[in-house]
């Protein structure tokens, strides 16, 4: 019974300083932050995919490797390097007819599709023109971003610290208050750095003359802090 009781204590002992670490004890406010950068994008991705189709599996996946090939060595000569182009998936599925509540196999779909980074901006138009013409079935999901995304969050993060203390302040002085100390502070990784990937799909290559044009939307990378601080 002794050793039980002692046991009991020793927990005891243990619990109350992590508890004591999650609330403070003093009169306190809590708050949010929260601060965004707008950013011109500076780098993109694209998904570009092959589609075949044959009698046998054998035959789809041959032509859909071939075409692949083609799209790699198009994109090659508009400046993409291969280490850029990097295989999304990859699939062989068996094609169904359904008639009259029966199905029948009627072919094999290949499909495989590459993830492209766009190093300049610039170069996209031309680049979604190559994969077209030289037998991508579609080129979608173009999504945005920038090569400086660590250096930017970092400064939206300590724009949201600041504007947390901010709001702590205004807070604790209307409640006849003054921030004694910051007790904690907690990122909350507040998500939105990139536009909506947008749909584009590849019909069939583009009439001698004319280049698709792409117009990146702008950026906004956002940070979100909760601040606990102490009054007095």
């Amino acid at each position: 019974m002794t050793r039980r009781i002692l046991m009991t204590l020793f927990l005891l002992a243990v619990a109350l300083p992590a508890a004591a670490q999650t609330t403070p004890m003093s009169p306190s406010v809590t708050t949010e932050g929260r601060a965004s950068i707008k950013v011109t994008p500076d780098i993109a991705y694209l998904s570009v995919s092959i589609e075949t189709r044959a009698a046998k599996p054998a035959d789809a996946q041959k032509t859909a490797a071939a075409t692949t090939e083609n799209v790699r060595a198009a994109l090659r000569k508009v400046g993409v390097k291969d280490d850029v182009v990097k295989t999304r998936s990859y699939s062989v599925d068996p094609q169904m007819q359904y008639a009259d509540g029966k199905s029948t196999l009627i072919g094999y779909t290949a499909r495989h599709s590459l993830e492209v980074r766009v190093d300049t901006l610039a170069e996209l138009g031309a680049i979604i023109d190559a994969a077209g013409a030289a037998g991508a079935t579609s080129v979608s999901d173009i999504r945005y971003d920038t090569k400086q995304r660590p250096q930017i969050e970092s400064e939206a993060l300590a724009l949201a610290v600041k504007d947390g203390l901010k709001r702590a302040e205004t807070m604790a002085t209307a409640a006849g208050r003054a921030v004694l100390s910051v007790w904690r502070i907690d990122d909350q990784i507040a998500s939105n750095g990139n536009p909506r990937p947008m749909p584009y799909m590849v019909a069939a290559a583009p009439r001698v003359g004319q280049e698709t044009s792409i117009a990146p939307a702008e950026l906004e990378i956002s940070a979100a802090v909760t601040v606990t601080v102490i009054l007095r």
